[in-house]
């Protein structure tokens, strides 16, 4: 029973879906003064269906996975095929669950996020870039989910849209940047499942440059908080994280493909404490 417990929770792939909590609270706190019950549900529902995204993911990509992750929970026998499915479908529905409980705009952004989750997962080896750009987006709308559960009432603060949509390009950019390293890091097993990713069709060199590029403009963009006037945004405090972050990103592309891409994650998460700190600061 441990052993299935412990694989379910690998399933969900939990580093990913605390990032993702935290996510929420970020974009709501940019356009809020406050965190009220339902931010801290939308938070909690983004975990959920991010979660169920995950393990519907190593459902259809157990073939691959046999070769290039042999030990995650499914190809190493710790939980079934269909063991997963159960899981991903529980998870799915309680994350659009607790969506209806926030709003109606909650609801509809965590149903449509499920099939896109559930289409990627089915479709991601054969869609080239197109399944990036799909990962880009989810991860971009966890900013977007935070700002839907805020309230317009007297803590709504208008004038922290512009920082979203900063965060939410930037990240857009950068995860697309961490989705082709990750497929240049996979290259040699989905190459044997004739999958067409990037640096498959393109070559790894041009693949990998492509993904420099779209993280040097992950890093342009990260420098609009400084140049915008923002009410209750400490730009000091931003400063010292995002400063950090980009050194990270740009190391990363001097890494191997496994390392960069655990170096761009971490990347992210201290971005993400650059707009918190600037918002709490």
């Amino acid at each position: 029973m441990m052993e299935q417990l412990k694989a379910v929770v690998e399933l969900a792939r939990p580093r990913n879906t605390v990032i993702s909590f935290f996510g929420v609270l970020t974009g709501a706190l940019l356009v809020s003064t406050s965190v009220d019950a339902a931010i801290i549900l939308a938070a909690a529902s983004a975990m959920l269906v991010l979660a169920g995204g995950n393990a519907i993911n190593d459902y259809y990509d157990l073939d691959a996975d046999r070769i290039n992750r042999p030990k995650r929970p499914i190809p190493s026998g710790r939980i079934t095929r269909k063991g997963a499915l159960v899981v991903s479908t529980a998870l799915f529905l309680a994350g659009i669950i607790l969506g209806w409980f926030i709003n109606i705009n909650c609801l509809l952004l965590a149903a449509a996020n499920t099939i896109i989750l559930v289409v990627y997962a089915r479709h991601s080896k054969k869609a080239l870039l197109t399944s990036n750009l799909m990962v880009s987006y989810l991860t971009a709308s966890v900013f977007i989910y935070g700002a839907l559960a805020v309230q317009p009432t007297e803590n709504y603060n208008p004038l922290g849209a512009g920082l979203l949509g900063v965060l939410t390009a930037s990240s857009f950019m950068m995860t697309l940047s961490r989705e082709i390293i990750k497929d240049i890091e996979d290259v040699e097993g989905d190459r044997r499942m004739k999958a067409e990713t990037l640096p498959i069709v393109m070559g790894e060199t041009k693949a990998l440059g492509t993904a420099a590029t779209a993280g040097a403009a992950a890093m342009a963009i990260s420098i609009m908080p400084f140049i915008m006037t923002a009410e209750a945004f400490n730009k000091a405090a931003y400063a010292l994280f995002i400063i950090i972050a980009n050194l990270i990103f740009i190391s990363a592309y001097f890494q191997k493909p496994e390392k960069s891409q655990k170096l761009l994650v971490a990347g992210m998460a201290i971005s993400l404490l650059a707009f918190l700190a600037g918002r709490l600061a």
